[in-house]
């Protein structure tokens, strides 16, 4: 948009004015802001905070619900990696309370509980608490397999902080290393 000029003769010295409404002086420049433009901005910053507070509350709650998920997992699986080491005849359900660090879960406790089910290849659901019965079969395991089958399963139990019951269930086979076909 190009200004409109105008020019203007005031004695032998021309001056050129240039019509832009958008660079108009102030009128009163001493003026500053008036009380209810400071309490507009005021509040339009207060509705910005609220949502960037709300959005870290969710942010913390949310990693401390990964962490909690991520420690029950480890702890399964190292459950199932300690089975793996134990000789097949001595196999057997089992239970504890491992100790993990107070300070890394944010004071919450886990218990952990495995099962282990002989001559079976898969498992069949047992619900989701570490107190459950033994699984059962899936499925009967057929009657020719050369080498002895048993499906393991290990289940992380733990509470959170308002209350709510977590699991974290992990399912294996193993056979007997020491027959051969």
């Amino acid at each position: 948009m190009k200004p409109k000029e105008r020019a203007k003769d005031t004695g032998g010295k021309i001056t050129r004015k240039y019509d832009l409404p958008f660079l108009s002086r102030v009128k009163n420049p001493g003026s500053g802001f008036t009380l209810v433009e400071v309490m507009i901005a005021m509040v339009v910053l207060l509705v910005g905070m609220i949502g960037v507070m709300s959005m870290q509350y969710f942010s913390v709650r949310g990693n401390a619900a990964s962490r909690e998920m991520r420690i029950a997992t480890n702890l399964s699986q190292q459950a199932l990696e300690n089975l793996k080491l134990i000789p097949y005849a001595d196999l057997a359900d089992g239970a504890d309370a491992p100790a993990s660090g107070v300070a890394i879960t944010g004071n919450v406790q886990f218990t952990r509980a495995w099962w282990v089910v002989p001559d079976c290849v898969g498992l069949a659901d047992n619900g989701d608490t570490c107190v459950a019965d033994a699984p059962a079969c899936a499925t009967d395991p057929d009657a020719t397999m050369a080498v002895p089958v048993s499906a393991i399963r290990a289940r992380t139990c733990w509470t959170d902080r308002n209350g709510v019951n977590h699991s974290v269930t992990l399912d294996t086979i193993r056979w007997d290393e020491n027959v051969t076909p």
